[in-house]
């Protein structure tokens, strides 16, 4: 089996029903580990990608700048066996925001850009499209303190308790 180590996600399939269709969202897509290892597990699930493939700098100076543009192309094979289940949308999160309709998915899972001010954007934009009961979650928690910031401020605006499925990986329902 295939080995993954980028999966920022591996206990989210286990609070899903597997057997009834999921439509799920992914934002921060990068080299497809975490959807891929999804929509293997999941075999109901229709998922949707949004992450826009340009270099930019991420919250860890170190890793200088982060090719996404050579990486693109890479990802597309990677999901052609899923053309039916996964669509890619290659968009900044604030852009495809609009392309959903509230109430859309089952779950959404947010590993895009981790600055402060874009995870409560994406925690903004996107709250309303999770089904009712559905999960509200995301990845980088307790390793990147303005992550956590923003995590902790919008769970308190809608009088929600976070809860984990691993160490970094949040999440709480709707």
């Amino acid at each position: 089996m295939y080995k993954y180590n980028l999966v920022s996600a591996q206990g989210l399939p286990a609070l899903l029903d597997k057997n009834a269709p999921i439509v799920g969202l992914e934002i921060g897509v990068s080299e497809g580990e975490t959807s891929e290892y999804l929509l293997m597990l999941c075999p109901t699930l229709t998922l949707h990608g949004v992450d826009p493939y340009i270099n930019y700098y991420d919250w860890n100076p170190a890793w200088g700048m982060l090719d996404q543009e050579s990486m693109y192309p890479h990802v597309v094979a990677r999901f052609a066996p899923y053309n039916k289940r996964m669509t890619l949308h290659k968009l900044k999160s604030d852009e495809a925001a609009p392309l959903f309709t509230d109430n859309m998915f089952d779950f959404i899972f947010i590993d895009g850009l981790h600055e402060y001010d874009q995870v409560l954007k994406d925690c903004q934009n996107y709250y309303s499209k999770v089904k009712e009961g559905g999960i509200f979650s995301g990845h980088d928690f307790n390793a990147i303190p303005g992550v956590q910031k923003a995590v902790k401020e919008f769970a308190e605006s809608v009088n929600k308790e976070i809860f984990f499925i691993e160490k970094d990986v949040w999440y709480f329902y709707k």
